[in-house]
């Protein structure tokens, strides 16, 4: 399939994928507004890492810092930070309610924690994100201090002991501070000794004390906002025009998909050249759908002779003359492949136009079962083929009756038989045949379809060449390939086919001609309407200005 075709195929079905991307899109801008906005705030927290935990090479440390991140990540959202931000905050969820909320992420190659949470009221969803990070910092804090909580209060309390031991030992020695005794004197010695040794003890708990703070402050790990969550003004979903968006193309897409798909199991003749591609046989004619309510006004190039439809005949016309340059076309049958492709339609018409150009037209309706030709002229179906037939004493000439078309005559079917196959494959009709040509110059034979009955078989070979109509659209390949086959064991001569009932307003390249005609008469019309109007407005000017001078 060529580039044009697909895009006539497109334009074809234009209005199934606007249809489409109208509906898919109302519907997503229906249900996008119906949906609950929801929120989103985002916090960002900086880790410190703690100074004595960077060692080794800096692959190392980059590695530590990763894991670090990673693992606050995972510490985040453990259902202690949930229960406590939920019991800070008074929030009306469960930890695993408020754990769906939120999310946290740690980009690579920074030491940076962003808590994003997702609400449907703003401003609370940027209080759950802020304290969901104060929480989580006091409680690192802790687990950090608890480390060393047990090594600290052991020398606070041994501080306090030799504390208390020096006050004790001060209050003694300022008792004995007047002592004038030698025994006296030599305890107040032993006294101050005791201090002396009881001050560095304390001296040294206190190094120790503050040497376990300043390896503590090293060693641990915390977290700090840098950047507080603030109430978002614009929900993050639904987004109403993204959706909306999304939802036509999708549409338009599964539109085209569905297109194509029909297109792919549509096994029916659509173009000549699926025609030429099945069964090597010529279009030629291509006529569009005829708007007629009753039989009668199906006879277009007979009412409307102006009509595109018409023209579309006289086209048919010319090429079925081009079809017979060897000698002069007499009779023409005219079948088709189904019932109700329009064979009668094609051939009344076609009767007409070549009756117009002067030529004496017999139509013969050899539709035996279901016949229609009298319905489409107008005329009675009391006499006709079968009387003909059946009268072998009257002239043929007897049984064919006038129509108000000049140079066109028909002989209907007349009562319809129990065996028309037999009739028609008499001798009799040989002969009824032969009186036809003599009567006109062209006698058009109106048959059965091919897949029906064997009457158009029969007739066929009888006849000069025979025109196989298609309805466009609705006539099967395989069904119009099996009847050229039939046809062409029937040693007959098929001159080409009639694409029927095309739709105007598809595009495709076998209907230019209808809108260059269309074009062309249109525009021929509407200027002969603007010269009319023209000229009555000049007379009307004329006239006025007359009767003003006579004035």
């Amino acid at each position: 399939m060529e580039i044009k075709q697909y895009l006539a195929l497109i334009r074809r079905w234009s209005w199934l994928i606007v249809l489409s991307v109208v509906i898919s899109g109302s519907v997503a801008f229906l249900v996008s507004k119906n949906t609950t906005s929801v929120y989103r705030a985002q916090a960002r927290f900086l880790i410190n890492e703690a100074p004595g935990a960077r060692g080794g090479n800096e692959y190392s440390q980059i590695l530590t810092a990763q894991r670090l991140a990673q693992t606050y990540v995972q510490i985040i959202t453990t259902n202690q930070v949930m229960e406590e931000t939920i019991r800070r905050l008074g929030l009306p969820f469960s930890p695993e309610e408020l754990k769906g909320k939120i999310s946290v992420n740690a980009p690579q190659e920074t030491q940076i924690l962003i808590v994003s949470v997702e609400d449907t009221d703003p401003q609370r969803a940027a209080d759950i994100a802020n304290m969901v990070g104060e929480v989580f910092t006091d409680q690192n804090l802790a687990r950090e201090n608890q480390r060393y909580a047990e090594p600290i209060a052991n020398w606070q309390n041994r501080m306090r002991e030799i504390g208390a031991e020096i006050e004790e030992l001060d209050r003694q020695i300022n008792e004995l501070r007047n002592a004038t005794s030698p025994d006296e004197q030599a305890t107040l010695a032993r006294l101050e000794t005791q201090r002396n040794e009881a001050r560095i003890r304390y001296t040294d708990a206190f190094n120790k004390l503050n040497d376990l703070q300043v390896s503590q402050i090293q060693q641990s790990n915390n977290v700090h906002s840098i950047e507080p969550a603030v109430a978002p003004g614009v929900p993050i979903r639904p987004r109403v025009m993204n959706n909306t968006l999304l939802a036509a193309v999708t549409g338009g897409l599964l539109a085209l998909g569905i297109i194509f798909l029909i297109e792919y199991l549509d096994d029916t003749v659509k173009t000549p050249d699926q025609v030429v591609e099945d069964t090597g046989l010529s279009t030629l004619g291509a006529i569009a759908q005829i708007k007629a309510e009753q039989p009668g006004e199906r006879l277009i190039a007979h009412n409307k002779p102006r009509d595109p439809i018409s023209e579309a005949y006289r086209v048919l016309r010319t090429n079925l003359s081009f079809s017979a340059i060897d000698k002069e076309l007499q009779d023409v049958l005219v079948t088709s492949a189904s019932p109700g492709e329009g064979k009668s339609t094609t051939t009344a018409n076609l009767a007409t136009v070549i009756a117009q150009t002067g030529k004496r037209v017999i139509v013969v309706d050899a539709d035996l079962r279901r016949p229609m030709q009298h319905k489409l002229f107008s005329v009675p179906n009391n006499q006709g083929l079968t009387t003909a037939l059946l009268d072998q004493k009257t002239a043929v000439a007897q049984h064919i009756q006038p129509t108000a078309i000049r140079n066109l005559s028909i002989m209907t079917s007349g009562p319809l038989p129990p065996n028309p196959a037999e009739l028609l494959n008499s001798q009799r009709m040989t002969h009824v045949m032969s009186e036809l040509r003599k009567e006109a110059d062209v006698v058009l034979y109106d048959t059965p379809p091919v897949l029906t009955v064997a009457d158009a078989s029969i007739l066929a070979s009888q006849v000069d060449g025979c025109i196989l109509v298609v309805e466009a659209g609705k006539t099967r390949r395989d069904a119009f390939v099996q009847a050229v086959q039939r046809l062409q064991k029937a040693d007959a001569n098929l001159f080409g086919t009639v694409m029927n009932r095309l739709r105007p307003g598809r595009s495709g390249y076998y209907y230019d001609y209808y809108y260059y005609y269309y074009h062309y008469y249109g525009v021929y019309e509407q200027e002969n309407q603007k010269r009319h109007s023209s000229s009555k407005i000049g007379k009307r000017g004329v006239g006025w200005l007359a009767s003003l001078m006579r004035r």
